[in-house]
C-alpha cells in the first residue's frame, strides 16, 4: 500500500473534521429537516436492497431506509458522516478537468445520500464552465427529492430516475463520466463486482468513473456504540445552536435518530487497496491515490481516490 497522506482539503482537529463552511452549514440548516420529512414517504420497502438491507437481516427491523436518509443531514451538521466535501480538491481537480474538455458531458450520479455529490459536481460545472447533462439514479426517493431541491435553488437541470442502478435499464446511457461518493463502501460484497462492471458498460469509449472508497473492517457492536458516544458529546458540546429550529427537544430527537443509525448503519469497507484495484481491474486506466480522511466509526480512516478510466 502507498504512503498514506492527509487530503489537503481536510482540516484533523480531535478525530474529525473542523467545522463546516458557511454555505453548506446554511444549506445543511435548512435542508436537514426537510429531509427527514421526505424520508418518512419517500422511503420505502425494497424486495432486495437499499441502505436498511443489513438492519432487516440482523435486528429485523426496519422495513425502509428512513432511519438513514432521515437522519444523514444531522449527522453531516455534526460532521460524523462520509461526504464528498472530504475531498472537494480532488473532486474539483478531476471533475474540472473532464468537464473542460467535455463541457456537454452525458453524466449520471450513481447513487446518492442527498444533494452532496451534485453539490462538487456543481462546483466543478462553475469552475469549468461547463453544462452538461446530469441523471441521478437512486433505488430510494429521498436523495432524488433532496437533489432536486438543490437544483431547483441553484437553477441547475438535472434528471432523477428511481431505480436499482445493478439491474435496471438506464436509458440515458452511455455516459461520459459516472460519479459517486463511497458507493463501493455501501454495498455488500456479494454486490461490489457487479457494480464495477455496470459502471464500465455505462460509459462511452473515453469515460471515466470518479469516486472514493473507504478502507475498514465489519462495523462492531463497540464501533457503534462509539459512534453514538461521539454523536451525543458533540451534541452536548455544541449545545445543539447550528441544529434547525434549535430546542432542547429538538436535540434529544437528533440524538435518538443518531443512536439509531449507530444501531442499523453498517459499512460494507473494501478491505485493501488489491481487493479494490481487482474490483476495477476491469477498466483500462486507474488511478488509485491513499489518503487520510476524518472518518465515520473509525477516526481517521484511511480512504483511496479513484479515477477508472475506459479505453477511446
Amino acid at each position: 500500500m502507498p504512503q498514506v497522506e492527509q487530503a489537503r482539503e481536510t482540516v484533523m482537529s480531535k478525530g474529525y473534521a473542523r467545522d463546516l463552511d458557511p454555505q453548506t452549514l446554511a444549506l445543511l440548516i435548512e435542508s436537514a429537516p426537510l429531509s427527514e420529512v421526505w424520508s418518512r414517504t419517500e422511503c420505502a420497502p425494497k424486495p432486495k436492497g437499499g441502505m436498511e438491507e443489513w438492519a432487516k437481516e440482523n435486528r429485523l427491523e426496519p422495513d425502509n431506509c428512513g432511519w438513514y436518509h432521515g437522519t444523514w443531514q444531522y449527522l453531516r451538521l455534526l460532521d460524523m458522516v462520509a461526504v464528498p466535501h472530504w475531498h472537494r480538491e480532488f473532486y474539483n481537480r478531476v471533475l474540472g478537468g473532464i468537464l473542460k474538455q467535455k463541457p456537454r458531458a452525458n453524466v449520471l450520479i450513481s447513487a446518492a445520500a442527498d444533494w452532496g455529490m451534485l453539490a462538487s459536481l456543481h462546483e466543478a460545472m462553475q469552475i469549468s464552465g461547463a453544462t452538461p447533462d446530469i441523471v441521478l439514479y437512486d433505488i430510494c426517493g429521498t436523495p432524488l427529492k433532496s437533489c432536486q431541491w438543490y437544483a431547483d435553488r441553484h437553477n441547475i437541470a438535472i434528471k432523477t430516475k428511481r431505480a436499482n442502478i445493478i439491474t435496471e435499464e438506464i436509458a440515458e446511457a452511455p455516459f461520459d463520466l459516472i460519479v459517486t461518493d463511497e458507493f463501493l463502501s455501501v454495498l455488500k460484497a456479494e454486490y461490489k463486482p457487479s457494480i464495477t462492471k455496470r459502471w464500465k458498460e455505462l460509459l462511452k469509449p473515453g469515460g471515466a468513473v470518479v469516486t472514493v472508497a473507504m478502507m475498514g473492517g465489519v462495523t462492531t457492536p463497540a464501533l457503534r456504540r462509539g459512534y453514538a458516544g461521539r454523536a451525543q458529546g458533540l451534541l452536548e458540546l455544541a449545545d445543539g445552536n447550528f441544529l434547525p429550529h434549535n430546542s432542547q427537544g429538538t436535540k434529544a430527537h437528533v440524538l435518538q435518530r443518531c443512536i439509531t443509525f449507530a444501531d442499523f448503519h453498517t459499512r460494507h469497507m473494501v478491505s485493501s487497496e488489491n481487493e479494490l484495484r481487482g474490483l476495477l481491474s476491469g477498466f483500462d486506466h486507474l488511478e488509485c491515490r491513499g489518503i487520510s480522511t476524518p472518518g465515520e466509526c473509525v477516526n481517521p480512516t484511511e480512504s483511496f481516490q479513484i479515477v477508472a478510466r475506459k479505453s477511446e
